[in-house]
């Protein structure tokens, strides 16, 4: 085989495996969406029809200053007993979320839990064992329980508290950008 067509063949090979790489990287790495798409569900047809204001995609900021559509449960009932912990700031942490479960439920956790599919909301967190090993889900559950015992009642206000605290810079600039 003449040298000009091996390196025509080599060149070639390497310009598709580097589009491969770099569709790769873009499509798997996409922070304003909060979700690998390794493991994002596809949107139903009802939630492809929403409008962007109330997007489907947890992390991304709503109108309404949230992050998430609060779903299922907001009460108590599946939050674990403080009880089963020892650690005195794990216990509380449970003692918060069964003091404020409608509030949690409202609330994005950034420690990205549901990257895995499993929680929509703070209060998921401690539906099981996650926030007995995570900082960050403790931290928004004790951010919010403060804001409420000085009065803040809006679950936007306490959001934009927890970005803040917890958040990807891309995520803070979102807040400053929000009106209001």
């Amino acid at each position: 085989m003449p040298s000009f067509t091996r390196h025509l063949i080599f060149f070639g090979i390497g310009a598709g495996l580097a589009a491969l790489v770099l569709f790769v990287y873009t499509e798997y790495r996409r922070p304003e969406q909060g979700k690998t798409r390794s493991t994002a569900k596809a949107p139903t047809t009802q939630q492809r029809q929403q409008p962007s204001s109330q997007s489907p995609i947890p992390g991304h900021l709503r109108r309404d200053g949230l992050r998430l559509r609060p779903s299922g449960r907001s009460d108590s009932s599946g939050v674990l007993s403080p009880g089963r912990f020892e650690r005195p700031e794990v216990k509380r942490a449970y003692q918060i979320a069964r003091k404020i479960p409608a509030t949690l439920n409202k609330l994005y956790c950034w420690c990205k839990c549901e990257n895995r599919g499993i929680h929509r909301s703070n209060l998921a967190c401690f539906e099981d064992q996650m926030a007995a090993s995570c900082a960050v889900c403790r931290g928004t559950a004790k951010i919010a329980y403060d804001m409420k015992q000085k009065g803040v009642t809006d679950p936007a206000k306490i959001q934009a508290a927890v970005d803040k605290k917890w958040g990807p810079k891309w995520a803070r600039n979102q807040q400053q950008d929000q009106p209001g």
